[in-house]
């Protein structure tokens, strides 16, 4: 299985914080399933950080490793992700951040691990999910 990571699952899985359900902490977990983290998170981090919306610290200078050691690879915002973005149809909420990670999960046939229930409730066409809290 190829997975991507929401914003909300990266968060929880570099804080270690008992958020992660069961399920997507042994999906996540497991060697034979391939992970990544869209750069776009990284961005959105970054941008929570500076606002002061994030409750969870980040210490950028250690992303890289824990993604090496938690074998989490990142996933570029690239042209195919950016032509899915303008296919995608028009989300009933506004988040930037949403609607890029969920182009990226679609182009690149991934399932998509987030909490959030507007994503996890939404009928896009070929976008797959799986609760991280499950």
């Amino acid at each position: 299985m190829i997975l991507l990571l929401d914003t909300n699952a990266f968060i929880w899985s570099l804080a270690n914080v008992n958020k992660l359900g069961r399920r997507a902490l042994a999906d996540i977990s497991n060697n034979k399933n391939q992970v990544y983290v869209s750069n776009i998170s990284l961005l959105e981090c970054a941008i929570k950080i500076r606002t002061g919306k994030l409750k969870f610290s980040v210490d950028f200078a250690q992303v890289d490793v824990f993604l090496e050691e938690a074998n989490i690879r990142q996933l570029a915002f690239d042209s195919w992700a950016a032509e899915h973005y303008i296919k995608l149809p028009e989300l009933s909420w506004s988040d930037p951040f949403d609607a890029a990670i969920i182009a990226q999960a679609r182009a690149k046939h991934m399932t998509l691990v987030t909490s959030d229930s507007k994503i996890l409730e939404s009928t896009i066409a070929g976008l797959r999910t799986l609760d991280s809290q499950k």
